[in-house]
């Protein structure tokens, strides 16, 4: 593990394990039915990769063969696509359109492909009903070659969720599960929770900061960070010139790196800008929103 690989995190998430032999990650995901609290007093009985939605951020080096293990749980047949990395057809992970297998109950299937790629992807169910009940994760590539390691590296998927609640503007407790396809979302999580109890990006005065957004939910994320300006530096794993912004819209399957430098200290919300994206059901505040932490 090189020091990009062991600074990159995701808060609330954890790092997908592996086995690693002559140039090959091996990965092992179970797709399953799952109990997530994304909430102090309110849990989604949704499903997701090895216990969590999103599943375990999958981190390998450019040049290097995935081979990723996938078992199916489920009690019906799924599959799995990285969004955005060219592969081989037969590894794609579509059965509906390509000649690559569905994975049936019971039952585990091995692709494998190269990382030629460097940059921000995702991986998620080929079924649309599953991908937006939470069979979806972050997947990234480090380049192998690069001049600078920023000091923190911080990756956010982006969710939106709908369940029944008896009340706009209250939050009633329990247990639910999700609406298929989320269409009209009243919650929106960061990694699988929603604000107060999304953990803060940590940083000190003059660090480097990248931080990867990845959406594929219905509706678009504007993203702010405040009292920082940043440059783009990727866009769907496409190097770009660094142009300058302080709000992004991250429309569904995009993906974008963005750096700063810490030189503003305090606590500073980074937060979706949609006014009911950042509330949990209209309570405010909430849903789509974390903290920059200035730590000593």
């Amino acid at each position: 593990m090189n020091l990009w690989e062991k600074r990159m995190k995701m808060p609330d998430g954890k790092k997908a394990t592996y086995k690693n032999f002559e140039n090959v990650r091996h990965f092992k995901f179970t797709a399953q039915l799952i109990s997530q609290k994304i909430l102090k007093d309110i849990t989604l009985n949704a499903i997701g990769y090895n216990g969590t939605t999103p599943g375990p951020l999958m981190i390998v080096k450019q040049g290097e063969l995935v081979s990723l293990e996938v078992e199916n749980r489920l009690d019906e047949p799924t599959a799995l696509h990285v969004h955005g990395l060219s592969k081989p057809n037969s590894q794609d992970g579509m059965p509906e359109i390509e000649p690559t297998p569905k994975i049936k109950p019971g039952e585990s299937y091995t692709y494998k492909f190269f990382a030629w790629q460097s940059g921000t992807f995702f991986y998620h169910s080929s079924t649309p009903k599953q991908e937006s009940n939470g069979l979806i994760g972050a997947f990234v590539v480090l380049p192998n070659e690069f001049y600078q390691v920023p000091n923190h590296d911080y990756v956010l998927l982006l969710q939106q969720w709908e369940i029944d609640q008896p009340e706009l503007g209250k939050i009633t407790p329990g247990t639910y599960k999700p609406k298929n396809f989320n269409r009209n979302p009243n919650f929106f999580t960061i990694n699988g929770k929603a604000f107060p109890i999304t953990t803060p990006l940590l940083t000190r005065l003059g660090e480097v900061i990248r931080v990867r957004l990845i959406n594929n939910s219905n509706q678009s994320h504007t993203m702010h960070i405040h009292g920082h300006d940043f440059k783009i530096i990727g866009e769907d794993a496409f190097l770009r010139n660094g142009k300058m912004l302080d709000t992004i819209n991250v429309a569904s399957g995009k993906r974008f790196d963005l750096e700063l430098i810490a030189n503003n200290p305090g606590i500073w919300p980074v937060n979706g800008t949609k006014p009911f994206h950042k509330t949990n059901n209209g309570v405010s505040p909430g849903g789509m929103l974390t903290k920059l932490k200035y730590v000593k």
